[in-house]
């Protein structure tokens, strides 16, 4: 079926990132010869034309090359062997072709073409595609138990798939090196975790052949014990003699009951084993209760002297357990008994407890705890700052000195472009940090990553809907490439419109300071529309749709989260089917969350929404897009409207959301920025309103 002239002229707006950055970027360099040549506004305008017609014969042999790779994938369907192989010679130059080769073999991979796969690894070696197919070969290899062909295939250093690797050493075991399979399949047992029943055959090869120690078996029966995994633990016990086996009963016992342990005559044995045992306790317990975890830490921990690691392991643990129970006077003690112990969510805890409690003092304190680089964060230069601005203000007399460094403070916070960046300078009345300059790439280096090979497979996949292939292609193309060679991708993929690629690339390549890559102004027109339409609270602007939709997707339109959110703004089905009813927006299935229009328009509908449930206050529609409403009703409860807007947002109790609150405003001041326009991190009736 053709697509004729009208679809031809749809389809070219898609087909020019489809064509070669030197195509897309020639129309510059010819007015400029033919400005140069002095033969004025005539030739430049041939030239122009010129470059339109050239683009448009390259957009035709697209959507030729197009029509007929859906040829090709009917012939392999079919079996037209004569159709495939014609199509094949005529798209001998689409980037695409490799692929039509892998369809046509795993097509038919059950007979085992050998010399076509062979053919194929060679030509592809080391490619997206080719990896592909050597998994695929693997998986038919292993399934039909053809184990001498498997070991000439399988490479260890590449295949990581623990069911691949399986295979390999039951192939292995059977067939080549036991004294080489052998300790291969013991890492492969001693797990916390089930692992693939394809793994049975050579775990039970290699206990028949005495392989499984009483020390290999306790190993594994600890590390299931410690993952929770106790029904696998019980089978582990069963392979154990039975004195081992009562030890093994009593670890499992003290996971379920771990104040066991708190009877330490009863376990303060020479045992090796009974060391480990009272390990489990200590953990579970210090979940329950860090006080008496505590209180058996400084037991246990002179009988079974505990190494510097292990000590650390704990410690931390047991610190994060009384932080997560808002338990600050056990935590100070417990770091008073612990001499030397540091931990740096710990102490970060402590600080944002103290400005829960408005404790300024040891806000200070606590930050001057923190190691020397932690420190000079924009973070904890503010938070030192406003702590020392208000302990003066409380005291009512003038401290210069103390006055002085906090300016100081404030001054090199602002200096950072970042929210504490922002607040910073807010704070001091100096205009904020952009530091906005492009990667420093030539378009020659552009030009050189995009005519790549795998770029070209890479784009043409995004290009007919093969997502998935073509982020394969993506990260395997950019695996190594150079720093340099990454800014260049992330101009080849923001020419493409793929922008989660570009914003991706450049935090790769660890250049922060080109905005247009990392702030791309992704689907404009939509989102300026639904500002304009749904706006009506002037709350809801473009600036904070955009920060929004890039916080949570990257501006990936088919993005899907763990928790089933879908699409740019990662909106769930049953969130958007309701505010598709409220809005009266057409809206059928949940595949259609992966149309950025509809994505962005109850996007953008249920953030209104909660901008008219929280006063149009724009953090805490953010907190609420990410936590939901019902969490910040409860914590703006909790804070019972004492606390100022930093304070409150600082403290939020989800990590998470704490930071995505502090990206959205963030965000939102520097797509004001990207767009030409000014903006505050704070308005007036958010800055203002204690909380």
């Amino acid at each position: 079926m053709s697509i004729g002239s009208k679809g031809l002229a749809i389809f070219l707006a898609t087909t020019l990132g489809t064509l070669s950055w030197n195509t897309v970027s020639q129309a510059a360099p010819l007015l400029a010869d033919a400005r140069g040549m002095g033969t004025g506004p005539k030739s430049a305008a041939r030239a122009v034309k010129a470059q339109e017609s050239q683009t448009v014969k390259e957009a035709e042999k697209v959507v030729a090359q197009r029509e007929k790779l859906q040829q090709a994938r009917m012939a392999i369907a079919t079996n037209d062997r004569s159709e495939l192989q014609k199509l094949e010679r005529e798209l001998k130059d689409y980037p695409l072709l490799p692929y039509i080769e892998y369809w046509d073999i795993t097509k038919r991979l059950s007979r085992l073409p050998f010399n076509e796969i062979d053919g194929f690894l060679d030509k592809y070696h080391g490619t997206a595609i080719g990896d592909w197919m050597r998994v695929r070969l693997l998986r038919e290899l292993g399934s039909r138990k053809r184990f001498r062909d498997y070991l000439k295939y399988f490479d260890p250093e590449t295949i990581t798939r623990t069911q691949l690797r399986c295979y390999y050493v039951d192939a292995l075991s059977r067939h080549g090196d036991k004294k080489e399979a052998y300790p291969l399949i013991e890492k492969l047992w001693t797990v916390g975790a089930s692992q693939p029943k394809e793994c049975d055959p050579a775990f039970a090869r290699w206990m028949a052949d005495g392989g499984l120690t009483p020390e290999i078996a306790w190993r594994r029966h600890f590390l299931s014990v410690s993952a929770g995994n106790l029904d696998l633990a019980g089978y582990i016990a069963r392979k154990m003699s039975k004195p081992a086996a009562r030890r093994a009963a009593l670890m499992r016992s003290v996971y379920r009951d771990p104040d066991q342990i708190l009877d330490y005559n009863r376990f303060v044995k020479k045992d090796p084993e009974y060391r480990d045992i009272v390990g489990i306790g200590l953990y579970r317990l210090a979940s329950q209760d860090p006080d008496k975890a505590a209180a058996a830490w400084q037991r246990y921990s002179a009988s079974f002297l505990y190494d510097d690691e292990e000590r650390e392991d704990f410690l931390r643990h047991l610190a994060l357990r009384f932080a997560w129970k808002d338990d600050k006077k056990g935590l100070q003690a417990l770091m008073k008994q612990n001499e030397g112990f540091f931990d740096l969510r710990t102490s970060e805890w402590l600080i944002r407890q103290s400005l829960r409690e408005m404790d300024w003092a040891q806000v200070e304190f606590w930050i001057d705890q923190l190691p020397e680089d932690e420190r000079n964060l924009d973070r904890w230069l503010y938070w030192k700052a406003r702590a020392i601005q208000e302990q003066i203000a409380a005291s009512g007399k003038k401290d210069s000195a103390r006055t002085e460094l906090a300016t100081r403070l404030l001054q090199k916070a602002a200096a950072e472009r970042s929210y504490y960046g922002f607040l910073a300078s807010d704070t001091i009345g100096k205009d904020y940090s952009f530091v906005d300059r492009p990667a420093p790439v030539t378009p020659e280096q552009v030009n050189e990553v995009a005519a790549r090979a795998d770029m070209q497979r890479t784009r043409e996949l995004q290009a007919i809907g093969e997502f998935y292939h073509a982020r394969r292609e993506w990260n395997y193309a950019t695996d190594s490439m150079t720093p340099r060679e990454l800014m260049a991708a992330g101009k080849v993929a923001s020419a493409w419109g793929w922008h989660h690629k570009s914003i991706q690339s450049i935090l790769a390549a660890d250049y922060l300071d080109d905005l247009e890559l990392r702030f791309p102004l992704a689907f404009p027109d939509i989102v300026e529309e639904m500002a304009d339409k749904v706006g009506k609270n002037k709350a809801l602007d473009p600036y904070l749709i955009f920060a929004v939709a890039r916080q949570e997707s990257h501006f990936s339109h088919d993005a899907k989260s763990g928790a089933g959110a879908m699409g740019l703004m990662q909106l769930l089905p049953s969130t958007a089917r309701a505010t598709a009813r409220k809005a009266g927006v057409p809206y059928r299935r949940s595949w259609d969350l992966l149309k950025p229009s509809t994505n962005i328009n109850l996007g953008a509908f249920y953030l209104n929404s909660l901008l008219d449930r929280f006063d149009d206050n724009r953090f805490l529609a953010a907190a609420a897009y990410n936590a939901g409403p019902t969490r910040v009703s409860r914590w703006l409860k909790d804070t019972g409207s004492k606390l100022p807007f930093d304070v409150w947002i600082e403290t939020i109790p989800y990590s998470e959301t704490r930071k995505y609150v502090q990206n959205v405003l963030y965000y939102s001041v520097v797509y004001a920025y990207r767009t030409g326009n000014k903006a505050t991190l704070l308005r007036d009736n958010e800055a203002r309103k204690k909380l």
